[in-house]
């Protein structure tokens, strides 16, 4: 009886009326029941299916759907091949009859959260939120894992997490960046994350001043000028962004950019971008490369740690073994 009692418990031992489901406490705090055991599971955006990918396995019966997908490089053929579902249409998603509707948030979001919830609602499927906290990405694996009946992959992948953190605090113990840095945005760099955005978590956790002071706008950028730019002459500036959609060439050859510190000093970054950006976009698990990445840049990595490391990282998140060639490759601009 106890064996019985155990198996359809979860997190804090209850069992509802329905033996059916279980009662959790998901990681905004929120009571939800669902499923005892689930075996169809979808993703709500495009950043929870890199955080869901790594560890649900033929659980994560669709992605969600993303105008990026076509182009996406470096990730599993599993992946790619996962079907696209519109999870903002309630038909298409009731269709695919999914046991758990999973969004990965940040919890300080309440208007997303309420959103989240009442979509839910409309399709009378629960859903579960999973941290995006970049310094909790740790924790969020461990709340999977246990939801998903996967602890020992998600102890793997939470002590590689655990590592990164471990080796970023190691080498920026010692240095003080003191120059300001700057994220151009949208083709002609003008959209950005100021200092009060989630998006610049990265540069935050890294001890890097971002030299945007600006009130948000929409989805957490800021739209600036070129005057408050010049005004804030960022000493290193990180160019996002897919194709024509990336500033990066623009800024290096623009006269509008030239009197700025960064390009006079060379300092302007292509952000890795393959499949997804290393710094944001979406705010996910690919973050974590950017804490790699800036360990390199600014605090004195070994290159070949960097490169192990990333390696790794592709390895256990994106399911693809990530060769030299490829690995020299997402450094250069296309």
């Amino acid at each position: 009886m106890v064996l019985f009692l155990l198996l359809f418990s979860f997190f804090e031992g209850e069992v509802g009326t329905n033996l059916f489901a279980r009662q959790i406490t998901d990681m905004a705090g929120r009571r939800v029941t669902i499923p005892a055991r689930l075996s169809r599971v979808i993703p709500y955006d495009n950043k929870t299916n890199v955080i869901l990918f790594p560890i649900a396995g033929s659980q994560m019966i669709a992605k969600a759907r993303s105008m990026e997908n076509p182009s996406l490089k470096y990730i599993s053929k599993d992946f790619l091949k996962l079907r696209e579902v519109d999870t903002k249409n309630a038909e298409e998603v009731i269709k695919l009859k999914p046991d758990l509707l999973i969004v990965a948030a940040f919890a300080s979001d309440r208007e997303d959260l309420v959103r989240y919830e009442a979509f839910s609602k409309k399709v009378n499927i629960p859903l579960v939120v999973v941290d995006l906290e970049l310094m909790r990405l740790d924790k969020s694996f461990e709340f999977l894992g246990q939801l998903l009946g996967k602890s020992v992959d998600a102890a793997t992948l939470s002590a590689f997490i655990r590592s990164i953190y471990q080796e970023a605090a190691h080498y920026k113990v010692n240095k003080r960046i003191t120059g300001r840095a700057y994220v151009a945005n949208d083709n002609d760099g003008l959209r950005t994350v100021p200092q009060t955005s989630n998006h610049a978590q990265l540069f935050e956790e890294m001890g890097i001043p971002n030299a945007v002071k600006a009130p948000l706008n929409a989805k957490g950028f800021a739209l600036v000028s070129m005057e408050q730019i010049l005004a804030w002459n960022p000493n290193y500036i990180f160019c996002i962004g897919k194709g024509e959609a990336c500033p990066y060439r623009t800024i290096l050859k623009s006269a509008l950019w030239r009197n700025i510190t960064a390009v006079k000093t060379k300092r302007v970054f292509w952000v890795p971008d393959q499949p997804y950006s290393w710094f944001d976009m979406p705010p996910s698990v690919n973050r974590l490369l950017g804490l790699v990445w800036f360990s390199d840049l600014f605090y004195g990595q070994p290159n070949n740690v960097t490169r192990d490391k990333v390696k790794e990282f592709y390895r256990l998140f994106y399911k693809y073994n990530l060769t030299d060639k490829e690995y020299a490759r997402l450094f250069m601009w296309r």
